[in-house]
């Protein structure tokens, strides 16, 4: 598996459970535990947000990453800095 790949997958998992999460704390107020956490309605938030966290949250991420560390690699004396 590539780099990007694994940096995708690993961005897009923790923002996917962590938004999914924070809205089940929301879904508490109104119904059980059970009926928050076990619905079918919860498992496919869930995987939408994580599938979404994976490909476009993931892919925003490594761009940004690309072009910070392809800036951090030109010199400051270069004529395009000055």
């Amino acid at each position: 598996m590539s780099k990007r790949w694994r940096f995708q997958i690993k961005n897009g998992m923790r923002w996917g459970i962590i938004l999914s999460l924070s809205l089940l704390v929301f879904d508490l107020f109104e119904r059980s535990f059970e009926d928050a956490f076990f619905s079918k309605r919860n498992l496919f938030r869930t995987l939408y947000f994580v599938l979404f966290g994976i490909f476009v949250i993931g892919y925003l991420n490594w761009k940004k990453k690309i072009k910070r560390d392809n800036s951090a690699d030109l010199s400051h004396d270069n004529t395009i800095n000055k």
